[in-house]
């Protein structure tokens, strides 16, 4: 038996798992599949995390504007990330192959400069570093 493909990427107010291929999208549909898939209760409440954590990387006044994200909270979030796939392949990874087409994130190299020119978001720069785990 073949095994499915699933792609894995966070999509905002989404989900983190797609079907990659024909096979798949037949027996799970198109979409976010998170929620048809055989997983553990810790493995869901750890997607949950992150998929709340992601949506808090676009800048919030103005998405194209640089994310408000420090190199630390990018890092956290990448780890965390590493983390959900690796525990994602443990519990479905005999049936499904898991292709990581999730980008990780740095720091914007316009970050500081824009918080220079709006010194009103330092606060909200800081409350934008929520713990991901």
């Amino acid at each position: 038996m073949t095994k499915g493909v699933l792609r894995f990427f966070f999509d905002y107010g989404a989900g983190c798992l797609w079907a990659g291929d024909a096979k798949t999208r037949a027996l799970l549909d198109v979409g976010p599949v998170d929620r048809k898939l055989p997983l553990s209760v810790p493995v869901r409440e750890q997607t949950d995390r992150i998929l709340s954590a992601h949506a808090c990387y676009l800048n919030p006044l103005y998405p194209p504007d640089p994310s408000l994200w420090s190199q630390s909270l990018c890092d956290r979030f990448n780890a965390d990330v590493d983390s959900l796939i690796l525990n994602l392949r443990q519990e479905i990874g005999e049936d499904y192959d898991i292709l990581d087409q999730q980008e990780r994130y740095a720091e914007d190299v316009r970050l500081n400069a824009y918080l220079l020119e709006h010194p009103e978001l330092e606060r909200l720069h800081e409350a934008t570093q929520p713990t991901v785990r």
